[in-house]
């Protein structure tokens, strides 16, 4: 017969268990009873045990959750506006960004379809107020300053006469990378003008700074991907911003693919050739196109008036 024993070698010299000395007399045998079969007796686990393992599985989805935060909050974002995306939900986040331009996960970068470029410079001057003393008297914000009065960059920047000297306005360098102005974060947002969608990724990848996410504002799904395909940051969101990604926590940690909607949002994970990205969308009016013949409402019938 074979010796099934599995054996696991302390050293060359080490005996086979079988042929070892028991440590301790065998076990008499038990018999079994009718109570060992019906009415079985367990302990049931101390509560402070079961506490500390739910603390410990909460821990866990706590820096699963951290891990993404981490990923996707530290680093700048990059905002793309198309002519038919949401220019309103769009500009809310943008003048949020050049207002708070030191803040997590702000927009360092934006890019504008040239055929509503003059819409939104119209749009976004008005909405230019004094920044606060800790953005005015940032170092890297100065200094910003400094290499912009030195050179022929064209700016965008609140009108005189809502801030007037000695107020600082917020301010967005057009067609002009991060690298000429100073050490990142400088404090200003770059504004970049394009055609269509290749000239927007060429544009991009001309840009030395890494982004952490794209926020992407357009009508077309196909573009989304486009762009997750061509540039390299990691996550994107279309149509929206800065969403909560503690629901695919564990599956970005373990690089899996995956799809899941969840709390009004499509959130999905992939491999596209050598890299990992996550991209993001509403489930609603945001992406779904208007009828083009809705039903005509019938008008109440009044029985009295018969």
């Amino acid at each position: 017969m074979f010796d099934t024993t599995k054996y696991f070698p302390r050293s060359i010299d080490s005996d086979h268990p079988s042929q070892e000395e028991p440590s301790e007399p065998p076990l008499l045998d038990i018999p079994v009873t009718y109570d060992m079969v019906h009415n079985l007796e367990g302990k049931f686990l101390d509560k402070s045990v079961m506490e500390e393992a739910l603390e410990a599985d909460q821990d866990i989805d706590t820096e699963d959750k951290q891990s993404i935060e981490t990923d996707f909050s530290t680093t700048p974002q990059l905002m793309i506006i198309f002519e038919e995306g949401d220019i309103n939900s769009a500009l809310h986040f943008l003048i949020e960004s050049v207002h708070n331009p030191f803040a997590p996960n702000a927009v360092a970068m934006v890019l504008v379809e040239e055929k509503i470029r003059e819409e939104i410079v119209k749009r976004i001057r008005p909405k230019l107020h004094p920044l606060c003393e800790s953005v005015a008297e940032h170092p890297n914000f100065l200094a910003a300053l400094e290499t912009l009065e030195t050179s022929n960059l064209d700016c965008i920047r609140a009108d005189i006469t809502e801030v007037a000297p000695p107020l600082a306005s917020p301010i967005f360098v057009c067609e002009c990378t991060h690298d000429v102005l100073g050490d990142f974060p400088t404090g200003v947002i770059t504004f970049h003008t394009f055609r269509n969608s290749q000239e927007a990724i060429d544009i991009c990848q001309r840009e030395t700074l890494p982004f952490a996410s794209v926020s992407v504002w357009t009508e077309s799904l196909d573009c989304c991907y486009e762009l997750a395909v061509a540039l390299s940051s990691p996550t994107y969101f279309l149509n929206c911003t800065n969403v909560d990604l503690s629901p695919i926590s564990r599956q970005h940690k373990a690089k899996l693919n995956y799809a899941l909607i969840e709390n009004g949002f499509h959130f999905e994970t992939m491999h596209i050739y050598n890299q990992f990205k996550c991209i993001v969308f509403p489930i609603g009016e945001l992406i779904l196109p208007s009828p083009e013949d809705p039903k005509e409402v019938p008008e109440p019938t009044s029985f009295l008036e018969s």
